[in-house]
């Protein structure tokens, strides 16, 4: 099996541009564990430059973490607080694309295969929902596990974590009976008996004194599928801070 499969290439469903999707097999993850992870890029344009100029709409849609479209020549959107750092992963996915070292997998039997028993995490960059759940359903058929974040409008629920950055949408999620996973500035934000600490982050070893979890043997952002508390966690990465001011 190859390390990577592009499972879907064509318009964004956010707003019909050029975007690509690929699935990388091996994972050196440490928060997450050995996982598939799913890469939602522009297909014409690279990460950088599609955050500096705020074509990152197409595969990230309203996300608050996008930060503000720039006029300068190079780096990323002015004030982006999102965790991922697009300068390792997605751009060096992206420029293997270009080279085009990934094979295409898109029926239904080989997008199952890449999922087959294995935990498969939708959107390590990008939205989920910037392309057809059909791909999805395909590549989850057979997976142990999903996980799976949306700043959109949730049209999957069942499988997909609504994301929140305050507790008025958290709570009108939950009003739908969506789980969310919510970036909070401090652990005094919890809301105790709806949500749990992220068991991923530091302040869930502190606060509960137990041992850090991956996501592989967490399992718990998997949409409402999975019977449990909500997640929240602390804003973490190299914009933090920028990332605490966006959630006060």
């Amino acid at each position: 099996m190859s390390n990577g499969y592009i499972i879907y290439e064509g318009p964004s469903l956010i707003d019909n541009k050029p975007i690509v999707a690929i699935a990388t097999i091996d994972s050196s993850n440490k928060k997450t564990g050995a996982m598939v992870q799913t890469w939602i890029l522009r297909s014409d344009i690279d990460p950088v430059t599609a955050s500096r100029t705020g074509e990152d709409y197409s595969i990230c849609g309203n996300c608050p973490h996008r930060g503000v479209a720039s006029d300068k020549d190079t780096g990323q959107a002015l004030d982006r607080t999102c965790y991922v750092n697009l300068i390792f992963a997605p751009n060096n996915i992206y420029k293997s694309y270009k080279r085009g070292i990934y094979k295409h997998a898109t029926t239904h039997k080989e997008l199952r295969a890449i999922g087959l028993l294995r935990g498969v995490r939708l959107g390590s960059y990008g939205d989920p929902l910037a392309i057809n759940r059909s791909i999805w359903d395909s590549l989850t058929s057979s997976a142990e596990y999903v996980t799976a974040y949306t700043h959109q409008a949730n049209t999957m629920p069942e499988s997909i974590m609504t994301s929140a950055d305050n507790l008025e949408q958290a709570e009108s999620a939950w009003d739908k009976s969506e789980r969310t996973f919510r970036v909070i500035s401090s652990i005094d934000k919890l809301v105790k008996g709806k949500e749990i600490l992220c068991p991923a982050s530091d302040e869930y070893k502190e606060l509960y004194n137990k041992p850090k979890r991956t996501c592989a043997t967490c399992k718990l952002c998997g949409g409402a599928s999975v019977k449990g508390k909500s997640v929240a966690i602390v804003a973490h990465g190299t914009s933090k801070r920028k990332a605490k001011e966006l959630v006060e």
